[in-house]
Parts: C-alpha cells; structure tokens; sequence
C-alpha cells in the first residue's frame, strides 16, 4: 500500500482577507434581501429570516391578511409576529463603525474623515444627555465628539435644530420628516416626503400618551447644505423634559441651557395656541438663554420658531395664521401691566421670530399609523411639507455664532458644552432657578478669577527668583509669608465678591484654599532649593574675589550655615566649607572658615527662633547683628 495519501491533495493555505474584505463580508450576514442594504431597525419573522421593519411592513401592504409570505423562503407569516431583533441591531450598529472600503490605507490606518461634499453616511439617533436616577444630567462627551467634531464637522460652520416643546406633542415625528428632506436636498418638488405608504423612520417615535425619548438626542451625522460662505453642517436635536417646570425645576433649568447651547435654529414645538404656561416656559427659557450666551459669549437666541400645532381657530394656516396668532399674543402681553412675561413678549418683538401654525394631522396618524404620508390630512400634508422646505432652505443662514458675529465651529461649540457639563457637576446646587444659575455663573467667575490671579503672582515671583541677586534677598520663609499674605488677599476677595445665596460659598472657599496652598507649597519647595543653591554660589565666589581667600573661607561658612538652616540642604555644611577652602587656597583658609562658620551659625540659630515664634512673631535681637527677613542676605 505505500505511504499513499487518501485524504487527496493538500490544498493551498487560503491567504487572509484584508480588513475591507472582512467588513463585506459581515455586511452581507446583515443585509436586507428586499431593500439589498444593511438592516435598519431589524425584526424577525416565525420562519427565523430578519429584515428593515419598514421595508418589511411595505413589501406586505396591500396583500391581504391571508396572503403574508417570507419575502425569502416563501412561508406563510403573520404580520402581527414582528420581533423586534435587539441582538442583531446592535450587531449591525457596531459593524456600521467598522472602517469600509477605501477607508484603510495599507498602513491600517483610517483615511482622513469626510468633509463637506461627502456622501453622508446613514446615521442613527444618538443621546447626547441622558438623566440618572436622581435627575441628574449625564452629558455623553463621546457622542458629543462623534456629532459635533468628527467628519469635518469640527472645523465648519455649524446650524443646529433644537426642537423643545411638551411631551406627545409630534416632535420626533417632525425631526423624521425633516430627516426625509435634508436627505433629498436636490428634490424640487413634495417627492422627498416619501411614498404614500412608506413607514417613518429615523429618532423614535410612536402614537399615544406615553413618552419615548428623554434627555436630549441628536443624529449622529450631519447634513451638508449651501450657504454664501460654503457649506455648513446641519443637525438634529430633540428635547424631552424641559418644558416639566411644575416636576423638577433645576432639571428643566439644566435641559433649557443645553438646548440653548445645541440650538442656533430653536423651535418651541405647543399645541393649539401659544397659552400662559407656554409662555411662562418662554420667558424661564429666554432667561436660561441669556445667561448661557453671556457666560460662552453666544448669541442667546438666533432664531425661534413658534410652532402651533392642531391649529383649529381660523381657516388660517402657516406662516400668514402665524402671523395673526403672534400680533394677538403681543398684543395681551403688552396690554397686562406690569407685564407677566416681559423677556417672552421681548423675543416675539423680534425680526428672527415666527409663528407657523399647522392644523390637525388627521384621525389616521393619531390612532396607531406608522407616520405615512397616506394617514395625514390633505392640508396637514401641505402645511408639513411647506414649514419643513422653507425650514431648510433657511437652514445655511442660521449658523452659530458668538456674540461678535463670529463664525462657532463644531469643534468650539462642544468645548463650550463640555465646559457647561463640567460646572454643573461641580455646582450641585446651582441651578434651581435661572436666577440661581446666574449667581452660580458669577461666583465662578469669581473664583477662577482669584486662581488666576494667584498663577501670575507665583509666575513673578518665580521669575523674580531665576536671578541669583533677586532670589537672596527674599528668604524663603519670607517668601513663605509674601505667599500666604496673597492668598489671605484672595480668599478675601472672593469673600466679598460671591453672591448670595450660594449655599456651596464655604465649601468652594476652602476647596480654593486647599488649591493655592498647595501651588505654593509645590513653588516654595522649589524655591527654597533654588535659595540654596545661590547661597553656595555667593558665598564662595563673592568671599573668594572681593575679600580675598580667608574671606572666600568665611563666605562658604556663612553660606553653609544658611542653608543649614533652611533645612534640607543641596550640600552638606562641611562640603560647602571645603568650596570656601578650596576656593582661597592660600594660607588662612581654615581660620576664615572657622568664623564664616561661627556667622553663619548665629545666623541658623535666628531662623531657627524666628520659627519657633507663635504667629510667625520675631525674636528680640540679641545684638548680634541685624538679620531680620526684611534685610536681605545680599
């Protein structure tokens, strides 16, 4: 039989796939066998295939009830038994971040993110903010980065969307349609709204008295549109929860400032009629706005629209209703004295102020629909289409800007944010009410005022002491002294200066103590080495050439003697005299030593008493010689 080989040829060892191959290949265990692209918002059937639910539920509309079939493998199915597949979205959501084709250079590095003028990738809602268990806000800095700094968006103009409004009022709904335009932005005519059957999609959303999102959600990627200047990045921000005054104050407080901060284009979305509780959320809102865009030096509000929605008062609709509904409002504002809501009647006064009011959607989209244009009214349908259109079309001349009318890029915007985060962690109490918040925006100025200032004094004093003359005549327990009297100076300061009521003052004041002693203590450290080193120095040198060698002998002793009492010394006292010894080098070195060393002693034992001294009060003098702090060494 020999040694043959009845497993046949070996075949050849299969080469490894690149990673773009990989990504393919897992995209195609994903893949929608009707709309032939990556599955969005995935569901299973009983037959075990998965598919996009709203291309799924399209591919079954107008079949009859009897006649739901896989689009796959054929097996009878029920409409009904829709699984959403949690495991596979999340599946999908992580693939969707995998670097794909053309984007690895052979390094295995990323390519340089899209700018403007690239194709835009699908995107998904993300929650920037998110409230804990306590009604904290918990800000997402890496979805922020994704939004906000990532694929060119960092370094462009930017014009956010921020729609606020109460609860189950069709917000999400709204940010769906307008997600459906700036995706066609090249259709000229209602196309872009989508087929009459075609189910919305995009941040969740559904019918009924529950709500869905909470905190604050955005789309994760931006939309490029035209203006004069370029392109500009447009996002989508939904709101939930700032308009809850009546439950939690400090929490509607919090939400109002970072929509006011993600929203250059804000939309305050009402039902029926702008009321008084609107009104009041208006003017807590205004306020909120005025002391954000002070404190980041924005523009507090850009541009805000009032949208009425389930308008039923007139047969007047859009933009000319709005205009009649807004002259009533202003009207019953000014007439009330004094004036209930004096910011509110303020901003409806303003030029880049409207109202735009749209009727009832229709008993179809209230009552289980998926949001297809087919289930609104005729004139629903209209109103939408035209609010949104003009909404975009506007959309480039709405870009953050600070309070000069300077361009805010991404990349600016989130710093600010991020910066906002940041305080609201440290001010636990500082937001219940907008008035609060202004106190707490003040007081922390007052406080970073005061750290700065303490920098710049430890940086003079820290460059004063780099020149060895200017260094020796501040000892470094008068130097200790200069500090702790500018850090007394500060605290007082800032004692004076904070505004009440701030319930965290003492706590901020001793956590700013704790702050400037320990620069000082770090600086005097350094300090009190850098003395050292210059006594050495002058000891020897100045002893050796202006009073010859028994004198150079006498210098290092004295220098020695210092720095011993200084503590801690660079060189042992006895290797500093052998310097002055080495230094004379000639006859009578040891005797200039010796009564260096016996001045130098006198003055360690000065020091030494000075601070054992209760208060830091000096010693009588013992008439030995003057050697107080305020004479210096030198």
């Amino acid at each position: 039989m020999g040694n043959a080989n009845n497993k046949g040829p070996i075949p050849p060892p299969s080469s490894k796939p690149t990673p773009e191959g990989m990504v393919e290949r897992l995209q195609e265990d994903v893949t929608c066998s009707i709309c032939l692209d990556v599955l969005e918002d995935p569901v299973s059937i009983v037959c075990g295939h998965n598919f996009c639910r709203g291309y799924l539920a399209a591919h079954w509309s107008g079949v009859s009830a009897w006649g739901y079939q896989c689009p796959e493998c054929r097996a009878p199915c029920s409409r009904n038994q829709m699984t959403p597949d949690t495991r596979l979205k999340s599946l999908v959501e992580k693939i969707r971040d995998l670097p794909r084709e053309g984007t690895l250079t052979g390094t295995g590095t990323a390519s340089p993110e899209p700018g403007p003028g690239a194709r835009p990738e699908p995107g998904r809602p993300v929650q920037l903010v998110r409230l804990d268990k306590e009604w904290d806000l918990i800000l997402d800095e890496e979805a922020l980065s994704r939004c906000l700094e990532q694929g060119g968006v960092g370094d462009a103009p930017v014009c956010l969307v921020s729609i606020i409004g109460e609860q189950r009022r069709g917000k999400s709904f709204l940010l769906n349609y307008l997600l459906r335009r700036l995706r066609s932005l090249d259709v000229k005519d209602g196309s872009w709204m989508g087929r009459e059957e075609e189910p919305l999609e995009g941040f969740e959303w559904r019918v009924g008295a529950h709500s869905v999102t909470k905190g604050v959600w955005a789309w994760s990627q931006p939309f490029w549109v035209p203006s004069e200047g370029g392109q500009v990045a447009v996002l989508l921000v939904d709101t939930e929860g700032s308009m809850d005054i009546a439950r939690d104050t400090e929490t509607s407080v919090k939400l109002s400032a970072l929509s006011m901060l993600l929203g250059s284009y804000q939309i305050l979305n009402v039902s029926s009629q702008l009321k008084d509780p609107d009104l009041e959320y208006l003017e807590m809102f205004l306020h909120v706005a005025e002391e954000v865009g002070k404190e980041y030096g924005l523009e507090s509000i850009q541009h805000l629209d009032l949208l009425v929605r389930d308008w039923s008062s007139s047969l007047v609709l859009g933009t000319d209703g709005g205009k009649e509904h807004l002259r009533d409002v202003q009207q019953m504002l000014a007439v009330r004295s004094p004036c209930k809501h004096p910011k509110a009647l303020e901003a409806l006064n303003r030029s880049k102020t409207r109202c735009y009011l749209m009727p009832f959607p229709g008993k179809r989209i209230m009552t289980g629909s998926e949001g297809c244009v087919r289930d609104m009214d005729e004139d629903f349908r209209d109103s939408l289409r035209d609010y949104i259109t003009g909404l975009v079309a506007s959309a480039g001349h709405n870009i953050w800007r600070d309070r000069h009318g300077v361009l805010v890029t991404g990349s600016q915007l989130a710093a600010k944010i991020k910066e906002f985060s940041d305080l609201m962690k440290k001010h636990c109490f500082g937001f219940s009410s907008p008035t609060q918040m202004a106190i707490t925006f003040h007081n922390q100025r007052v406080l970073d005022r005061a750290s700065t200032d303490h920098t710049v004094f430890l940086r003079e004093k820290d460059g004063d002491s780099r020149n060895m003359v200017a260094c020796l005549k501040v000892r470094p327990s008068k130097m200790a002294e200069l500090f702790a009297e500018r850090r007394g100076q500060l605290l007082w300061r800032c004692r004076t200066d904070m505004r009440e009521p701030a319930p965290e003052k003492e706590a901020q004041l001793t956590e700013l103590e704790a702050v400037l002693t320990r620069e000082a203590e770090t600086f005097l450290e350094s300090y009190g080495k850098r003395f050292k080193k210059f006594a050495i120095l002058a000891g020897v040198s100045v002893g050796a050439l202006a009073l010859g060698p028994v004198g150079g002998a006498a210098g290092a002793g004295i220098a020695a003697a210092v720095i011993a009492a200084e503590a801690a010394g660079v060189l042992a006292v006895a290797e500093v005299v052998a310097i002055g010894v080495g230094a004379g080098a000639v006859a009578g070195m040891c005797v200039g030593g010796g009564v260096g060393g016996g001045v130098g002693g006198n003055i360690a034992q000065k020091d030494r008493q000075r601070a054992k001294a209760p208060g830091g009060r000096r010693e009588e003098e013992d008439g030995t010689e003057d050697l107080s702090d305020e004479k210096p060494l030198i």
